[in-house]
């Protein structure tokens, strides 16, 4: 019997999200790790109803991603296990917390829409309060990633001008601006699709709009068709309906010819950079179709090095030592094309939503396309479950 929800399974589900994209996971990942395991060993000594044979499942689970990272570093290009090493770490703590909830017979798609409505409530609230241009700035980690906190929970830094009005970024408590927009979009997924609300969904959008993210609101517009395309709706509906895509397509295209006319004007853009990382790292992976560069950022900025235009070549020192945003192929050039295309295989058999399951996978592909989240644990939780899924690994 699956329960509706509780504090202590809700914080399962915040810190799979904390560990994936938050402010804290850029500065602060081996504080917040630790703090994640020893809340959930602790949940589980707590519960002490599971079984041998859960914890057999969840060892069996973490040796096949072993065996399939260990059996990549050999073959690839990577020297150094500690890309991977780290990885495996947030495997086990992923695979610890889909314990946890099981356990708990915790309804995850209920948690994850009420802890994504508690985000995003706070970073539309921070989004106002930044327009006051108060918080504190700090450096986060002392990696010279500075951003303006607002009570140590509100996160701005990206200044984007409307006209005469200057305004920030929503990115909540996300590294950055996008990594809001797709949560936000799961979010919508959800009021959409799973718990239909239209309150919440007009929230999502509101939220989406704020961070002024190209990705997010594409993604909106392919909800949104998507939604319309299921439903019956009576003639006013339909023109409701049809300014709301409008004007979001409208949106979507200004803000493209914003950030395009932004790399334009200076030596490099957010759009800018998305389009090196999709040029480079589509060569990195055509070059290593096998086995790929493997996790190592250094094996991988080796390969792209060989792929440089000629006009990126005068500010090479602005990107040197930066990876890569395209995390769609970081899958491809650093694990090869066939076990890429293995691993989107296993997310696609995803065992949470059932829900037009289609949509929520081109939701992720596009957040990939975007953001390097396909190996972080909020993410990788839907992989896993689609691994389990195709193994019949059931849990009692």
């Amino acid at each position: 019997m699956i329960k509706e929800h509780s504090f202590a399974d809700s914080l399962l589900i915040f810190f799979l999200i904390l560990l994936s994209g938050s402010v804290l996971h850029v500065g602060m990942f081996t504080i917040v790790y630790a703090c994640a395991l020893l809340y959930v060993g602790s949940f589980l000594i707590f519960k002490k109803n599971f079984k041998r044979k859960d914890l057999f499942l969840v060892a069996s689970s973490l040796l096949f991603f072993i065996f399939f990272f260990v059996f990549n570093f050999i073959f690839s290009r990577s020297s150094e296990f500690k890309d991977y090493s780290v990885l495996l770490m947030q495997i086990f703590l992923t695979l610890l917390i889909l314990l946890g909830l099981k356990t708990a017979q915790a309804n995850f798609k209920l948690l994850l829409y009420k802890t994504l409505k508690v985000i995003i409530i706070l970073s539309i609230i921070g989004f106002f309060l930044s327009i006051l241009k108060i918080g504190t700035r700090i450096d986060v980690g002392g990696s010279g990633y500075a951003v303006y906190t607002i009570f140590g929970l509100f996160y701005y830094f990206a200044e984007f001008n409307i006209g005469f009005l200057e305004i920030y970024r929503n990115q909540g408590i996300f590294w950055e601006p996008g990594l809001l927009a797709i949560y936000a979009n799961i979010f919508l997924y959800i009021s959409l699709f799973v718990y239909p609300n239209k309150k919440d969904s007009r929230l999502a959008i509101a939220c989406i709009l704020t961070t002024m993210s190209t990705t997010g609101v594409f993604i909106v517009l392919i909800q949104l068709l998507t939604f319309a395309r299921k439903k019956k709706f009576s003639f006013f509906q339909k023109i409701g309906i049809a300014f709301v895509i409008l004007g979001v397509f409208a949106f979507t295209l200004f803000s493209f010819v914003d950030k395009k006319q932004e790399g334009e004007d200076a030596k490099v853009s957010s759009y800018g950079l998305r389009a090196f990382d999709l040029y480079s790292g589509a060569m990195v992976a055509v070059t290593n179709p096998l086995f790929g560069t493997g996790l190592n950022k250094d094996a991988f900025i080796f390969e792209r090095n060989k792929f440089i235009p000629p006009e990126i070549e005068p500010i090479m020192d602005l990107i040197e030592e930066r990876g890569n945003s395209n995390s769609l192929l970081m899958l491809f050039y650093s694990m090869g094309i066939f076990a890429g295309l293995f691993w989107l295989y296993l997310l696609y058999k995803q065992d949470v939503f059932f829900e037009s399951p289609k949509l929520f996978f081109v939701i992720l592909l596009l957040g990939f396309f975007s953001e390097p989240l396909v190996f972080m644990p909020f993410f990788m939780y839907f992989t896993i479950t689609g691994f389990q899924r195709i193994m019949k690994i059931k849990y009692d």
